[in-house]
C-alpha cells in the first residue's frame, strides 16, 4: 500500500523516511512516483542501486551511501574523485598505469581496479582490456544529478565487477535545468573549465543539452628524483634516464550529453573524449614527457521506463551500445637506452642475446578499438501480499579489435642487431600483435524477492546466472534481513557472493614485455557478511555502523615467468578482510552541518598470511557547512588517511599517514541566478604520497622508490550562471 503525497511531503520535509515505515510494514518498496518526489526535493532518503527497486535509504538491504548535486556543489568538487573519498571505507588511490584511480573500498585494492563497477545511468562502462573504467576515469561534476554508492558485493543484481561495490552516477535530465546554466572555471596548473547546458519540454519531451570542456597540464612539482631507466642507466653505464624530472599529468578533456525523456521513454547519447593525455610514471615506470593517449568514448541508449504490462506486473527494459577507441603513443624507454635483449626481441635478465642499444627510444603504440552492445528487460510482479519479485534478464556482446606498431618484440628484432633506431613496424593482423581480436558473449538471468513476512520485517532474497562464451557460468545469490527495529532504528544482516570476470588482458595478451594472459582463467569470488545499523535519534542527524566480513577466493594475479622480465597471469590464493565504518550526518544547528566518517578495515593476504599492501587500516573524513550570513557558504573538509603497509617483498618502510584539507567559499546571488565560488584543495599544501609497486631486483625496493606524490595546493574561481 503506498502512502499519500502528503505523508511523503511532511516526512521528507522531516528530513526522514524511517517514520513511516516504522508504522506499517517496509516490505512495500517506494513507487516511482514517491521517488521522484524524493529527489525533487533533494532527499538521501531513496536509493535504488541497493535492488533495483527504489526504496528507503535506511531500509535498503546494502550499506549505501548517496551524493546529490547539491553536495557537490557546497563542497566545492572539481573532479569525481573528490567527491567519492567522501563516500565511508572508500580511498581514492593511483594505478601504475598512468595514474588512472583506484577506489580502494574495505581493503580490496588492485592496481588496474577492476572490482568496482562503474554505471552511468544504470548502464556499465566496463572496458573488456583491463575489466576498468578506462584510461583516467574522472568525470567533470556540473551535469551529474546524484551519485548512489554501495559498499559491498552486488553481483545479484548487476553481475560481474560489482564485487567489492558499485557505483551509479546520474546525469541530469530536462526537468533537473532553468532554461540554461553555464560556467567557468580557471585554477592552478593552468587549468581552464567551461561548460554549458540547456533544458526545455517540447510537446510532452524533456530535452537536456550539455558540453563540459577542461583542459590542465597537471602539476609540474610532482616529480620523481630515479625511474626504472635510472637502473638500466647504472648497469650499463648510460644516462638516458630523463629523472629527475616530473610525471606526466596533464589531460584535455570533453563531455558532451544529449538526452530525451518522457513518462514512458528515455533516449541517451553520451561521448567522453580525452586528448593529450599524460602517461603519470610512464608505461613501464620510465618517465615519458611527450607520451600521450587519445580515448572516444560513446555511449547510445535508449529504452522503456517501468510501466503497467499486465495486472499486477510493470516492466522496463533498455538497449545500449559502446564504443571505446584508445590511441596511445608512448616511448616506453627513452632515446639512448641500452637493454638486455632475448631472441624474442623482449627484455630478458636470464639469457639475453646481448645488449642493444635504441637510439630512439623503445617505442610501442598500442591501439584498441571496443564494441560493447547490452539489451536487458526487467519485470516487476506485486501480485502477492507484501512481495515484490524482480525478474531480469539480459544479453551482452562485447568485442576487441587491436593495432599495433613498435620497435622491438618477436618478428620485428632478435638481439643480434644493435643499435635500434625508432623506425616502427606494423604487427596489426599478425600473431606478434600484443593481441589477437576477441570476443564475448554473456547470457544471464536474475530473480530477486522482497517479502514484508510479518510486521517491521523485510527479507531480499535474490539469485543472478550469468554464463560467459570465455570461461563458463557463475551463480551469485543475496540475502538481506531488514527489521525495522524502533521507529528510529533500522538493524540489517546481509550475505552476498559475487565475482569479477577476468580482462581480456588477463586472459588474452600475448608478446607483452611486461604481462602475458592465461585462457584458464577462473573468475575471482566474494562472500561478504555484514552487520548494519541506521539510527535516527532526531530529524536532522543520522548515525550509520557497518560491520563486515568477506572471503575472496581466486584472485587473479601477474605471477613472474622465469625470465624474471615478464609475468602471466593466474588464479592465486585470496585474501579475507573484517572492519567496521560509522557515520554521521547532523545539521547541528539551523547554520551549521556536519558529515562525518571513521572506517577500519584488517585484511590478509592468504599467500603470504600478512596484512595486505596499499589499503590504509584506518581512515577518517570531516566536512562542516557553515552559512554565517544569508547568501554565503563557507565548507571545509578534512581528510585523514592512516599508514599503509607495503608488500612482502619491498623493503621501503610503510608510508606515513597523512591529513589534507580541503575548503570552498560560496556567495550566491539572492535571486539565484549566479554564483561564485573560491576553493581550495589542499589547502595547507601536505606533503603525500600513493605508493609505487615493488620490484624486488632493484635495490631500492621499487622503480620509483619515492612513491607517486599527489598534487600540491590548488586553487580555483569558479562562476556559475542560470538565465
Amino acid at each position: 500500500m503506498a502512502h499519500s503525497p502528503i505523508i511523503i511531503i511532511k516526512l521528507l520535509n522531516a528530513l526522514t523516511a524511517t517514520l513511516a515505515f516504522s508504522c506499517a510494514s517496509i516490505s512495500h518498496s517506494a513507487t516511482p512516483d514517491e521517488a521522484e518526489l524524493a529527489l525533487s526535493y533533494g532527499s538521501h532518503d531513496f536509493v535504488s542501486i541497493a535492488t533495483g527497486v527504489s526504496q528507503p535509504l535506511s531500509a535498503a538491504p546494502a550499506a549505501a551511501t548517496v551524493i546529490t548535486a547539491d553536495d557537490i556543489r557546497r563542497m566545492g568538487a572539481i573532479d569525481l574523485n573528490q567527491v567519492l573519498e567522501t563516500v565511508p571505507g572508500l580511498h581514492v588511490g593511483l594505478s601504475s598505469l598512468r595514474f588512472s584511480p583506484v577506489y580502494n573500498i574495505r581493503g580490496i585494492h588492485t592496481d588496474k581496479n577492476p572490482q568496482v563497477l562503474v554505471l552511468v545511468n544504470g548502464t556499465p562502462i566496463t572496458q573488456s582490456f583491463l575489466g576498468d573504467r578506462g584510461v583516467n576515469f574522472n568525470l567533470p561534476m556540473e551535469s551529474i544529478r546524484r551519485i548512489e554508492i554501495i559498499r559491498g558485493p552486488g553481483s545479484a543484481v548487476y553481475g560481474a565487477d560489482a564485487f567489492s561495490g558499485v557505483i551509479d552516477i546520474i546525469t541530469k535530465n530536462g526537468s533537473d535545468y532553468q532554461g540554461v546554466e553555464t560556467g567557468i572555471r580557471g585554477g592552478s596548473f593552468d587549468t581552464a573549465a567551461a561548460w554549458g547546458m540547456y533544458g526545455t519540454r517540447v510537446n510532452d519531451i524533456d530535452v537536456s543539452l550539455s558540453i563540459e570542456g577542461s583542459k590542465t597540464n597537471g602539476d609540474s612539482d610532482r616529480t620523481t628524483s630515479t625511474d626504472a631507466q635510472s637502473v638500466f642507466d647504472q648497469i650499463f653505464l648510460t644516462s638516458a634516464s630523463r629523472a629527475p624530472g616530473a610525471f606526466s599529468t596533464g589531460a584535455d578533456q570533453v563531455n558532451t550529453r544529449i538526452e530525451l525523456n518522457t513518462p514512458d521513454w528515455f533516449s541517451r547519447f553520451w561521448n567522453w573524449r580525452q586528448t593529450d593525455l599524460g602517461v603519470g610514471p610512464g608505461l613501464t615506470q620510465a618517465l615519458d614527457p611527450s607520451g600521450y593517449a587519445e580515448v572516444d568514448n560513446y555511449l547510445f541508449e535508449a529504452g522503456l521506463h517501468e510501466q503497467r504490462i499486465a495486472e499486477n506486473w510493470t516492466g522496463e527494459a533498455r538497449v545500449s551500445y559502446m564504443d571505446i577507441n584508445t590511441l596511445s603513443r608512448q616511448t616506453l624507454f627513452p632515446a639512448g637506452t641500452v637493454l638486455p635483449i632475448g631472441n624474442d626481441g623482449n627484455i630478458d635478465f636470464i639469457t639475453p642475446v646481448q645488449p642493444v642499444a635504441f637510439t630512439d627510444g623503445v617505442i610501442g603504440n598500442p591501439e584498441i578499438y571496443e564494441e560493447h552492445t547490452r539489451l536487458d528487460a526487467v519485470a516487476l510482479y506485486r501480485g502477492l501480499q507484501n512481495h515484490t519479485w524482480r525478474i531480469g534478464a539480459g544479453l551482452y556482446y562485447s568485442e576487441i579489435t587491436t593495432k599495433e606498431t613498435k620497435n622491438f618484440g618477436p618478428g620485428i628484432i632478435d638481439g643480434s642487431v644493435t643499435p635500434i633506431d625508432g623506425s616502427l613496424t606494423s604487427v596489426t593482423g599478425t600473431a606478434y600483435n600484443f593481441m589477437q581480436d576477441e570476443s564475448r558473449t554473456v547470457r544471464y538471468l536474475s530473480l530477486q524477492d522482497q517479502w514484508g513476512f510479518a510486521p517491521d520485517w523485510n527479507l531480499t532474497a535474490g539469485i543472478r546466472y550469468d554464463h560467459y562464451s570465455d570461461f563458463g557460468s557463475t551463480v551469485n545469490p543475496r540475502l538481506a534481513l531488514v527489521w525495522n527495529t524502533r521507529q528510529d532504528l533500522t538493524t540489517k544482516l546481509l550475505y552476498g557472493r559475487a565475482f569479477r570476470a577476468p580482462s581480456f588482458a588477463e586472459l588474452f595478451t600475448v608478446n607483452n614485455p611486461v604481462g602475458l594472459g592465461n585462457p584458464d582463467l577462473d573468475p575471482e569470488t566474494i562472500n561478504t557478511y555484514e552487520l548494519a545499523f541506521d539510527y535516527h535519534p532526531t530529524f536532522d542527524t543520522r548515525i550509520g555502523v557497518s560491520l563486515f566480513k568477506y572471503e575472496i577466493d581466486d584472485l587473479i594475479r601477474f605471477v613472474p615467468d622465469s625470465s624474471g622480465a615478464s609475468a602471466t597471469a593466474a588464479n592465486t590464493s585470496g585474501q579475507d578482510g573484517h572492519g567496521l565504518e560509522l557515520e554521521l550526518d547532523s545539521k547541528l544547528t539551523e547554520k551549521l552541518d556536519l558529515r562525518a566518517y571513521y572506517a577500519f578495515q584488517d585484511s590478509t593476504d592468504l599467500g603470504t598470511d600478512t596484512q595486505t599492501a596499499f589499503s590504509p587500516e584506518h581512515q577518517a573524513y570531516t566536512q562542516l557547512r557553515w552559512r554565517p550570513v544569508e547568501l554565503w557558504e563557507l565548507s571545509t573538509q578534512v581528510k585523514w588517511i592512516g599508514e599503509r603497509l607495503r608488500e612482502v617483498t619491498d623493503p621501503r618502510d610503510p608510508l606515513e599517514a597523512y591529513t589534507q584539507v580541503n575548503a570552498a567559499i560560496t556567495r550566491t546571488a539572492a535571486s539565484g541566478a549566479w554564483s561564485i565560488q573560491l576553493s581550495a584543495l589542499n589547502l595547507f599544501d601536505t606533503n603525500a604520497s600513493e605508493p609505487s609497486p615493488a620490484e624486488p631486483s632493484v635495490p631500492a625496493g621499487s622503480l620509483i622508490p619515492g612513491d607517486y606524490p599527489l598534487a600540491g595546493r590548488a586553487l580555483y574561481l569558479t562562476g556559475r550562471m542560470a538565465f
